[in-house]
């Protein structure tokens, strides 16, 4: 009987520490400074945005209150893709909002849409920004 509370207790200390250890790779902060570059394409239902204006808003993967934000980037083209570049990044956590107009296929023109994104290595990191029409 002595040796199942043993037991017991290990197994706990084991998920106690299991627990500690991933709290401790916990991706947080972000920002400028660092080896990350984020290719931001702003897409409408599955076709790109024509011109669009990228915000990033740094250290969090929620949209920010009073709508105020860090860095914004004016997509250009790159391969006929609308791209926004943010360069010398951190590993960290980003929001973004992509507010622009599409001018195919006789939608409302103009989109916007929001994502987030966890930045785990350096390098490029590529992020999609599904958008929908509003009315400015």
């Amino acid at each position: 009987m002595k040796s199942w509370h043993c037991f017991i207790l290990f197994a706990i200390g084991c998920f106690a520490l299991q627990c500690k250890s991933s709290e401790s790779t916990k991706v947080t902060g972000g920002g400028k400074g660092g080896n990350v570059t984020i290719l931001v394409t702003p897409e409408y239902y599955g076709a790109y945005v024509d011109t669009c204006t990228v915000y990033i808003k740094y250290g969090t993967l929620d949209a920010p209150a009073g709508n105020v934000y860090d860095d914004s980037a004016v997509c250009t083209l790159i391969g006929g893709i609308s791209i926004a570049t943010f360069s010398n990044l951190k590993i960290g956590l980003y929001y973004f909002l992509a507010v622009g107009y599409h001018m195919e296929g006789g939608h409302p023109p103009d989109v916007k849409g929001g994502a987030q994104k966890t930045v785990q290595s350096n390098g490029t990191v590529n992020v999609y920004v599904p958008t929908t029409w509003f009315i400015p």
